[in-house]
């Protein structure tokens, strides 16, 4: 079986960066998890309830939380920024609600929203193939 990118890694960059190339090209992709715990980190983020992004629109100032980072995050930040990402989960059924701190997270407190609409079909069909037992 050939693959035009395979991903290494199931986890919230890798499904990102799957359904990104998915969705924006006529590419296949193949992601690629060592564990049985495909969106882990995604699954226990924020007490469970995945801490999707800030309420922090700028990049300039959104990049000043990230100290070891701050000056090269400015950029990535314009092209895809707090505003894209809520925008993003919207496109997919994804409400998301802020708190007091400005943390974001879905409307439902719950991790597996965010996880459900990561693995659900993209219009040309999933990236994802499931590893064989």
């Amino acid at each position: 079986m050939f693959f035009d990118l395979i991903v290494v890694g199931g986890g919230a960059a890798g499904f990102f960066s799957a359904i990104t190339c998915a969705e924006n090209s006529d590419k296949s992709v193949l992601i690629l998890e060592k564990t049985t715990q495909l969106l882990q980190k995604v699954k226990i983020s924020g007490g469970g309830r995945c801490n999707v992004t800030h309420d922090c629109f700028e990049p300039r100032e959104l990049s000043r939380n990230y100290p070891r980072g701050e000056k090269s995050l400015i950029g990535p930040f314009h092209r895809f920024g707090a505003a894209d990402t809520v925008d993003w989960f919207s496109s997919r059924g994804v409400t998301l609600k802020t708190e007091a701190d400005g943390r974001m997270f879905p409307d439902t407190d719950s991790s597996q929203t965010t996880s459900a609409c990561s693995v659900r079909p993209t219009p040309r069909g999933s990236p994802f193939t499931p590893p064989k037992a």
